[in-house]
């Protein structure tokens, strides 16, 4: 399985400085939080984190003199999802979100919501809280993704980023396609 995600969502009442739209944080060492996602799953000592500020390229999507943020940590799926937790990593990532860009945010948010494992089992049905579906491994790429069609229930078609081609929209829709040309050819 590809990790799960802790996701904050968080409007902030002025202006941030030293962000880009996209912003990837690898201020602490890759491989141990890569270990507590993929081999010894468990909540991250000091995790890795991407933050999103659209409202740097796009204002309609704040208000004016206001930042619209979304902080996301990747974390293993299946792991025990609390409040507690969701807090104690939100009050984490932004002490060194402030200290990494020189500036305070936290006593600046307006509007403050959390998603993570159980939000993605209640509204997507997701497999253990899985935020992406199948990883990306070699044998889970291209044609070696699970088949378009079930091969223990007769006339069963699967479609989306889980199946080929893979994941993302556009591969998603066309997933939507392709099957639709194989119901076509077989009943015409």
């Amino acid at each position: 399985m590809a990790p799960s995600s802790l996701i904050f969502y968080l409007g902030v009442n002025k202006r941030l400085k030293n962000l880009q739209h996209h912003n990837l944080f690898f201020d602490e060492d890759f491989e141990p939080h890569a270990r507590e996602i993929y081999e010894t799953p468990r909540w991250p000592a000091n995790p890795l984190f991407y933050v999103s500020a659209p409202s740097v390229t796009d204002a309609t999507v704040a208000p004016a003199g206001c930042e619209n943020l979304f902080v996301l940590v990747p974390v293993a799926p299946d792991l025990e999802d609390t409040e507690a937790i969701r807090e104690k990593y939100y009050n984490l990532v932004m002490q060194r979100l402030e200290k990494l860009t020189g500036q305070e945010i936290r006593t600046h948010i307006i509007f403050k919501r959390s998603y993570a494992h159980q939000d993605f089992i209640a509204d997507y049905h997701a497999f253990k809280g899985n935020a992406y579906g199948l990883a990306n491994t070699l044998m889970q790429t291209a044609l070696l993704k699970p088949s378009l069609k079930s091969k223990k229930v007769q006339n069963l078609y699967y479609t989306g980023q889980l199946t080929v081609p893979g994941p993302g929209v556009p591969p998603s829709l066309i997933s939507g396609q392709v099957v639709a040309q194989e119901i076509i050819q077989t009943y015409g």
